[in-house]
């Protein structure tokens, strides 16, 4: 296909003017890069990378109204990706400059999955953060900077896999296990679903968890419980958003973190109330708040990214 005809797609694709076969083949097209390796690049070739996608982004910015942000994010990598050429592994990874890690984020809906060097996987949920040694043959600790991450550890008894997510520190040999600690929600948990982790926090023991076991942390209270794994927390894998007794707060952050809007209210009974349903992360954002609005009886008004929930 001609690089003009291919802008023009995009371009078409950026303002909601694609026809369905268009949308189609750019967004299958822009999913495939979340099967792409985690890349290394010198600060020298990320600066010049960084310079070239600007330069060829700054004269096709114009400014437009779309309807839905998610569609806009994923558009606007989509032609970074096209401009830049062959650069796909700085847009998936970004170099924390002077350190000896690579912090790969997720923007919001999206889901990405990186493949380490040791054979372990990673697979990051929406509006996520990590940041991954670039050298794991002698140490492998990952820090979860924000956000939700399942790992599928590679076994090696010679160097255990670290993850570090603000006050909790898991370790494992290997084995298969889920650790949610988005900054803003209250709660932070580890699932295992497969082997044996160990969960510390500062200045007290450990706890060790087994298969289908989960550790649930809360942060105001400093307290934590131990029990059997609730498998439907893990469907965000398979693109659920499940809120399991969620309060109004926890709520609205992950509504954001899955669908680019924020949920906003003046009734003190809907901030008191706890939410629990399950919705599917593909669904268009306003009709997601239709939905979790009618199961909790409620009404909604919606002014641009923001929706506000009434009785």
């Amino acid at each position: 296909m001609e690089t003009e005809k291919l802008k023009r797609i995009l371009r078409q694709y950026l303002l909601g003017q694609a026809k369905e076969k268009e949308n189609n083949v750019i967004e299958n097209w822009y999913q495939s890069f979340d099967n792409e390796p985690v890349t290394s690049l010198s600060s020298t070739e990320e600066e010049h990378i960084r310079q070239e996608i600007w330069g060829k982004i700054q004269p096709e910015i114009r400014t437009r109204k779309v309807h839905y942000l998610k569609r806009n994010l994923a558009a606007a990598a989509a032609v970074a990706l096209l401009l830049a050429g062959g650069i796909t592994g700085y847009l998936l990874t970004r170099k924390s400059y002077g350190s000896a890690y690579i912090t790969v984020t997720t923007a919001i809906g999206q889901k990405k999955t990186i493949q380490l060097a040791d054979g372990s996987s990673l697979m990051l949920n929406a509006g996520s953060t990590v940041r991954i040694p670039e050298n794991m043959d002698r140490e492998r600790r990952l820090n979860i900077v924000d956000g939700e991450v399942f790992f599928d550890v590679k076994g090696n008894p010679d160097i255990p896999f670290i993850v570090e997510s603000g006050p909790l520190t898991t370790t494992v040999l290997g084995t298969s296990f889920n650790v949610s600690a988005y900054k803003s929600l209250n709660r932070m948990s580890v699932a295992v679903t497969d082997g044996k982790v160990s969960v510390a926090r500062e200045n007290n023991k450990a706890d060790i968890l087994v298969k289908n076991e989960a550790l649930t942390y809360d942060r105001q209270q400093g307290t934590v419980s131990v029990d059997p794994l609730d498998n439907s927390l893990l469907g965000w894998q398979q693109g659920t958003l499940v809120l399991n007794d969620a309060s109004f707060e926890d709520m609205v952050v992950l509504m954001q973190k899955n669908y680019g809007i924020t949920l906003t209210t003046a009734v003190q009974r809907i901030r008191e109330t706890r939410y629990t349903t399950e919705l599917s992360t593909a669904m268009e954002p306003v009709k997601a708040a239709e939905v979790l609005a009618a199961i909790h009886h409620l009404k909604i008004k919606v002014t641009g990214h923001e929706v506000t929930l009434y009785e």
